[in-house]
């Protein structure tokens, strides 16, 4: 398992490298970016709260994940209870307590598939809606309110606003892409200033030596010595 994450890091690692690198790279990243932010930031939308219709029965479904998956008046749709959201913390309140609920308020903007296996084997399948507020009167008469954060901010909604992170992500592809069209040309230029030619390479002053005393030792390497043949006369007879 040790190894497997060493080769996952290291090919990371590789990716980013080629990422940051490269002028392919470079693209691929700002491709990647831009089209992300984009998206990303297309996703901001409104966030509408609503109520239930008034309540004359309900079913709790509670999991031992923290949910309790609630069915009014004998619909089919739920409304889905994420215990650690409220405050105050509503854990076990609808099986402690017996009580009668008297309202919820749900998020109606979004649905979420819901699959629940019961103890009794029965499958329960349809879609729910995240509940931001209920209240309940126990069955000692004691009235509660449970609410998250988002409905004790905005209760009247909010617009979930998706573009500062899009516009980071967006201006980094910038970047990326300014970087791969334009770098090249800005790294001529930086070379042009400090006197060297585009495409040349720097060499040691011993590597330097080393080829100027192979090339006086032998100032044409490419030319071959040809041994002179003797004249036979029989090739006049050819």
């Amino acid at each position: 398992m040790i190894a497997g994450l060493v080769n996952l890091m290291l090919a990371l690692l590789r990716l980013l490298w080629f990422l940051l690198s490269t002028r392919v790279g470079n693209l691929l990243a700002a491709a990647g970016l831009l089209v992300g932010g984009l998206l990303w930031g297309l996703t901001s939308h409104q966030v509408h709260f609503q109520s239930a219709p008034p309540i004359t029965w309900f079913q709790d479904y509670s999991s031992d994940d923290g949910y309790d998956y609630v069915q009014i008046n004998h619909g089919r749709q739920f409304y889905v209870i994420k215990d650690a959201d409220f405050s105050p913390y509503p854990g076990g309140v609808f099986v402690d307590t017996r009580p009668r609920l008297l309202s919820l308020i749900y998020e109606s903007d979004a649905q979420q598939p819901v699959e629940l296996n019961l103890e009794s084997g029965e499958r329960l399948t349809g879609s729910g809606y995240r509940v931001v507020a209920f209240s309940l009167v126990t069955d000692t008469g004691q009235p509660y309110t449970f609410t998250t954060p988002d409905y004790r901010a905005y209760p009247q909604g909010f617009y979930d606003d998706h573009w500062p992170l899009a516009t980071g992500l967006l201006l980094v592809g910038f970047a990326f892409l300014a970087w791969a069209l334009l770098g090249p040309l800005v790294l001529d230029l930086l070379l042009l200033r400090q006197g060297r030619r585009p495409g040349e390479e720097q060499i040691s002053t011993e590597r330097a030596y080393r080829l100027l005393g192979r090339q006086l030792s032998d100032p044409w390497p490419s030319l071959r010595r040809k041994s002179v043949r003797e004249f036979d006369p029989r090739d006049l007879a050819k």
